[in-house]
Parts: C-alpha cells; structure tokens; sequence
C-alpha cells in the first residue's frame, strides 16, 4: 500500500472458514530486509499530483510500529 500510494490496498490477513467443512490454510508472507527504505514508487505519485500519502519508512521500523500495536510487552519503553 506504501509503495503504491494506496493505488493498491494492503489485504487483510485472516482466514474465515464459512463452508461448514474442513480446510487448510497454508499462510505465505514475504517482507524486506529489516533496513529496506519502504516509500512511493515515483510511478504512483501521479495520482496525488505527486504527493506521497505515506511517510518513508524502513521495512523494520513498520514491523516494530505493527509489534508494539498487538504485543503488549512491546507497548513499554524500558
């Protein structure tokens, strides 16, 4: 979604079973190194009139920022 200024959304990462059978879920996530710069790609700035809707960001700050909002432990500075 960051790369594409919100031209493409993030997709939810849940599996709801609503068939009444069984299923098997096999999850597959990729993601950047730790230090990876995560920002607009300069083909998607077009529609903003070349505004970015994101903030640059590294791959690792992102995943600690998406750590500390579900991982209580994580919440508090030590």
């Amino acid at each position: 979604e960051r790369w594409t200024n919100g031209l493409y959304r993030s997709t939810p990462h849940r599996v709801l079973n609503t068939s009444g059978q069984e299923r098997y879920s096999i999850p597959f996530f990729l993601e950047p190194s730790f230090h990876a710069v995560i920002e607009c790609l300069p083909t998607c700035l077009q529609e903003t009139g070349g505004v970015a809707l994101f903030p640059p960001t590294t791959c690792g700050e992102w995943l600690l920022a998406k750590h500390k909002g579900t991982h209580a432990e994580f919440a508090s500075d030590k």
